[in-house]
């Protein structure tokens, strides 16, 4: 309730506030009006009608004559032959020209080339097309040949598991067709010994027999084969596997010499700090020395 009051009495003080300023500006326009009466001001009278004729356009009279190509007021109209006339010979004129172009061109040209060419060469621009030498340790540089030997050692053990596997497959397959061709021979040998068989059947025991002659000794020179290859696979890995041990013991070596190396320069390096050390010692010594001396001789003079 109080907040109502409050809100009522601003607006009530608020009114009564521009009502005094309405009031104090109307009275005081009063005043000014009462206070200065306009003054009159004297008319001035129109000029006179003239008496004489307006002036004519030169060239109006409808009976005056014109000449051809001219206006009415004296100027003359514009023709053809007023326009701008090329002179001399176009055909030189554009050589000229285009050959200009064309020398501006092929500077421009030369010279972009030649910036591109002098930044590719001094090594300011540099496009990305080959991979940068990353500046790895030998540390670095030998596991890496480590890994790169393994993958290609896998690589290769893969290739001859699957060779093994494609032959194997391969003689199994004929081992099973020359089964199966076996157990049709012995069945036609069987009729042929009971009752006879017939010419198709005698001709089908032929090639059958034939076959099987031929897988025998395909089997033989294949088992050969394979037993060969297995030596001489055996042989590969005996030779890598000594060229492994030789670049193991060479990296063996190497190692030792750089551990050798670098305690040495350990070594070489321990003696020249304790060797600094010796002389800073004895700088230090010297320099007490040389205190003492000068307070005995301070100690003297007083």
């Amino acid at each position: 309730m109080s907040r109502f009051l409050i809100a009522t009495k601003e607006r009530l003080q608020r009114g009564l506030r521009f009502g005094q300023m309405l009031i104090h500006n109307t009275v005081s326009q009063k005043i000014a009006a009462k206070a200065t009466p306009p003054k009159a001001v004297k008319a001035t009278p129109p000029p006179p009608p003239s008496t004489k004729p307006p002036p004519k356009c030169p060239g109006g009279d409808k009976n005056m004559k014109r000449k051809p190509g001219y206006f009415a007021s004296g100027g003359q109209h514009a023709v053809l032959s007023d326009c701008p006339k090329p002179e001399g010979d176009f055909m030189k004129a554009w050589s000229a020209k285009n050959s200009r172009y064309n020398l501006i061109l092929i500077t421009g040209f030369l010279a972009a080339g030649g910036t591109l060419g002098f930044a590719l060469s001094s090594g300011v621009l540099c496009l990305n097309w080959t991979i940068p030498e990353y500046p790895y340790n030998e540390d670095e540089m030998e596991e890496f040949e480590i890994e790169e030997e393994r993958r290609r050692e896998e690589k290769e053990a893969r290739e001859e598991r699957h060779q093994d596997a494609v032959e194997a497959r391969e003689l199994s397959i004929r081992r099973r067709r020359a089964k199966e061709a076996m157990e049709r021979e012995v069945d036609l040998m069987q009729r042929d010994m009971d009752g006879g068989i017939t010419d198709a059947e005698l001709d089908e025991l032929q090639r059958l027999a034939a076959e099987r002659e031929a897988f025998e000794l395909w089997e033989k020179d294949e088992l050969k084969r394979l037993e060969e290859q297995e030596k001489e696979r055996e042989k590969i890995r005996k030779e890598k596997a000594k060229v492994k041990a030789e670049r193991d013991k060479e990296r063996e070596k190497k190692r030792k010499e750089k551990e050798a190396q670098l305690e040495k320069e350990e070594a070489e390096r321990e003696k020249a700090r304790e060797k600094a050390r010796k002389e800073r010692e004895k700088a230090e010594k010297e320099k007490q020395k040389e205190k003492e001396k000068a307070e005995k001789e301070a100690r003297k003079a007083g």
